[in-house]
């Protein structure tokens, strides 16, 4: 057996931000400018995802929370009803989680306004969704041009791409607005 050199950790990690960069690079920046006056003019934000891609969808719902807008992860007990003038923001990187598909359509019959944020341009997700926001991790030659490929249809890149690309989201609404960090924090929980 040949003796193969381990990756450096942060080999790993300089190699995985490269890949994260290239990713975004390869993302439509209107598409991303379109959903933040989606999210500016909506009356409520809910966000869904299932697995990997709900912890995503949490944390992008805990930031538009902190920010002042009235944020819902869909299956918690304090969700409201979603219905005319609210914004469903639904993640999955197939396109097909059954649930996430599923919200999705109780939304868009409910008069939300929905947006698919999937790998999957042409998925039963993106067919129930007035817009589209594709992350192309599974376009032909993703694993050939990306070095750390981990999960089914690159899953791992798509979550660490949208955290990534949530929070900056965030960030370039919090200067547009001119929401200081100070508000924020006061917007933190005190209950952890």
């Amino acid at each position: 057996m040949a003796n193969r050199r381990r990756p450096d950790l942060f080999d790993m990690v300089r190699t995985r931000l490269d890949d994260i960069r290239l990713l975004l690079e390869d993302m439509d920046e209107p598409a991303a400018e379109r959903l933040v006056g989606i999210i500016r003019r909506a009356r409520r934000v809910f966000v869904t995802g299932k697995g990997r891609s709900g912890y995503i969808a949490s944390c992008f719902a805990t930031r538009l929370m902190q920010m002042g807008f009235e944020a819902h992860v869909p299956g918690e007990a304090t969700c409201p009803r979603i219905g005319k003038g609210d914004l469903m923001v639904a993640i999955s990187c197939s396109g097909t989680t059954s649930t996430t598909v599923q919200f999705a359509r109780i939304s868009r019959d409910s008069g939300a306004k929905v947006v698919a944020v999937t790998a999957a341009a042409r998925s039963p997700l993106a067919r129930a969704a007035h817009h589209v926001i594709v992350v192309p991790v599974t376009v032909e030659g993703v694993k050939q041009r990306y070095r750390y490929v981990l999960g089914p249809h690159s899953n791992t890149l798509f979550e660490e791409a949208l955290l990534l690309y949530f929070d900056a989201m965030v960030y370039s609404m919090l200067v547009r607005e001119g929401i200081s960090k100070e508000h924020l924090s006061r917007r933190h929980t005190n209950l952890q």
